[in-house]
């Protein structure tokens, strides 16, 4: 944390136990993510750092439906995914509850990019309000990374990354499949 602080970075921990949230969030990381069994000290102490949360709740549904789709993952690790995805959902909705700074992420890397998306349906099923599903993905995001100043809400100055879709910004389920066009500093790109 020093040595990155010092060189003007920020350090962000992909970590899932509550003793390994605790010490990172006491070290002053900027960022948990995944935060599966974090607990309510967890929360609290996060909330008194101002720590990010990043819940990547589509992680273990990706492993699940990639080894549905024939991919060989070995048995451990589709046992780990079942076994979390209920403390995982209940621990992001606890700190959700309690007011935690969230940024949406999706661990694509687990989950093909394009369907980083189903974020924003399982955000809101835990009690996330839409307009705060939209936020963590624009303006929380570019906080988190430190890059507000140029990118994540529509303002003068700042550049024009823009998604258009048809309907309701909202109907999360579906919104996919209704962008209309990509805007990538004021560039159109789909």
């Amino acid at each position: 944390m020093e040595e990155a602080t010092a060189a003007g970075m920020f350090v962000m921990a992909h970590a899932q136990a509550a003793d390994g949230i605790k010490n990172a969030v006491r070290a002053g990381i900027r960022s948990i993510d995944h935060g599966v069994f974090l607990d309510d000290e967890g929360i609290e102490l996060m909330l008194a750092k101002g720590t990010w949360l990043v819940p990547t709740l589509v992680a273990p549904h990706g492993v699940l439906e990639a080894a549905a789709a024939g991919a060989a993952i070995a048995e451990p690790i589709l046992e780990k995914a079942r076994a979390v995805m209920t403390r995982h959902t209940n621990a992001i909705r606890r700190a959700i509850e309690a007011g935690v700074r969230i940024a949406m992420g999706t661990d694509s890397g687990v989950t093909p990019h394009g369907r980083n998306l189903r974020e924003f349906t399982l955000m809101a099923e835990l009690g996330m309000a839409p307009s705060a599903v939209l936020e963590s993905a624009t303006r929380s995001a570019a906080q988190l990374m430190g890059v507000d100043s140029e990118r994540g809400a529509i303002e003068p100055g700042k550049l024009a990354d823009l998604v258009l879709v048809d309907g309701d910004p909202y109907g999360f389920d579906t919104l996919a499949d209704r962008i209309s066009s990509v805007y990538l500093g004021g560039r159109q790109v789909i």
